[in-house]
């Protein structure tokens, strides 16, 4: 029986990695432009990727009931600490569908860069469909013409690719 547990406990987490790779199979390869967007600030405020033009531009895609976008989000708070200062630019993008919840996540995660949603289900907005996002977090690092750089499930691997950048 204990031999059963642990060979079932192995499957599960070589299966979850797996799948962690097939579902960034999707994202945007390096060197191809990023899809144009438009969606609203809590405020209302329509902002477009063609807002942060001739900036390099982190997109993170995420949602406040995401464990795992929540668990990358001190790391994330670090790295724009760091970058935001040298001009690099963050983006928010939330598939949350509860305004209040977006909100909430927000302020006790300390996102103090632009965040944007439709506050639609995630596989129903085109942009999920655009930038092929099967696994919360992404990230999107975007260089200053427009083009993606590379995208990341995790804030190390992100801060790794800001790092070759020598900000």
């Amino acid at each position: 029986m204990k031999r059963l547990l642990t060979l079932l406990v192995a499957a599960v987490f070589c299966s979850s990695i797996v799948a962690t790779a097939q579902d960034m199979s999707d994202v945007i390869k390096a060197g191809k432009k990023a899809p144009a967007f438009k969606l609203p600030t809590p405020e209302g405020k329509m902002v477009s990727l063609s807002d942060f033009k001739g900036k390099f531009v982190v997109i993170d895609f995420w949602a406040s009931w995401c464990p795992d976008c929540r668990k990358e989000n001190p790391g994330l708070v670090q790295i724009h600490s760091k970058y935001a200062p040298k001009g690099v630019a963050f983006i928010g993008v939330s598939f949350d569908t509860e305004r209040d919840a977006w909100l909430k996540g927000i302020e006790s995660d300390g996102l103090k860069w632009t965040q944007v949603s439709s506050l639609v289900k995630w596989k129903e907005t085109q942009i999920s469909k655009d930038y092929g996002i099967n696994w919360i977090p992404t990230f999107y690092l975007i260089n200053k013409q427009g083009r993606v750089i590379g995208a990341y499930i995790t804030a190390e691997s992100l801060a790794e690719a800001l790092e070759k950048l020598a900000l």
